[in-house]
């Protein structure tokens, strides 16, 4: 109980904060894209919008906070935020992927990655064998989706991370399901995790949006 008592004041303590500017509760929205410098060697903190805005800070910097990661990275859509992740891989490289992932992880892995010398690997991940088995030389990730969409398939990710690991090899998550709710999969051993923001932490049919959230500092520098 005191547990979930703490969960939900993290998340008040996530959502609100005060605008130093005018003393607002709510999160202003900065729509500018581009902002005033004091001078040429002393830049503010956000330079351009695509690099930076107080808005999208306040939104990662609240699901970092909630996934219990260090460094959290809002997008547009939960595919960009997929993309950006899966993109770390790079030309020669293999990864492992749930064989039930969302429709758009599935095109972007079968019809996109590959032209770019990235290959893959589906497998049953509640089949720790089946899991095991797929590892190769060449093998950098291992990618979960769970509960998958849309059959709803759990993956054991602390089993699956423990695997990774033994193999030299990083742990992502999609998390789009659960949201840190009910699941943190940082906190069972994963190293990065997507949401399609779009679905449930958005929960209102209203937004399209991606986070992606990690504890690992070379992930976080590769991601931005």
């Amino acid at each position: 109980m005191s547990e979930e008592i703490s969960f939900r004041t993290k998340v008040v303590h996530a959502s609100l904060g005060i605008d130093e500017a005018t003393g607002a509760l709510n999160t202003p929205l900065h729509l500018s894209s581009t902002f005033h410098q004091p001078d040429f060697d002393n830049y503010h903190a956000f330079d351009y919008a695509r690099s930076g805005n107080p808005t999208r800070q306040a939104v990662e910097e609240a699901i970092a906070k909630l996934e219990n990661g260090t460094h959290g990275f809002a997008f547009a859509t939960g595919m960009a935020a997929i993309s950006a992740a899966l993109l770390t891989l790079s030309q020669g490289d293999h990864f492992i992927i749930s064989g039930d992932v969302y429709g758009g992880t599935f095109r972007l892995t079968e019809q996109v990655l590959p032209r770019y010398g990235i290959t893959h690997t589906f497998v049953d991940m509640g089949d720790l064998d089946a899991v095991a088995a797929a590892f190769q030389e060449n093998t950098k990730l291992v990618y979960v989706e769970t509960p998958s969409n849309p059959l709803m398939r759990v993956t054991d990710i602390a089993a699956v991370a423990r695997l990774a690991k033994e193999h030299d090899c990083l742990t992502f998550v999609d998390n789009t399901f659960l949201t840190p709710v009910l699941q943190r999969p940082l906190d069972l051993g994963a190293d990065l995790v997507v949401h399609s923001a779009t679905k449930f932490l958005g929960g209102h049919s209203d937004i399209l949006a991606g986070l992606v959230v990690t504890n690992n500092e070379e992930l976080a520098k590769q991601i931005y």
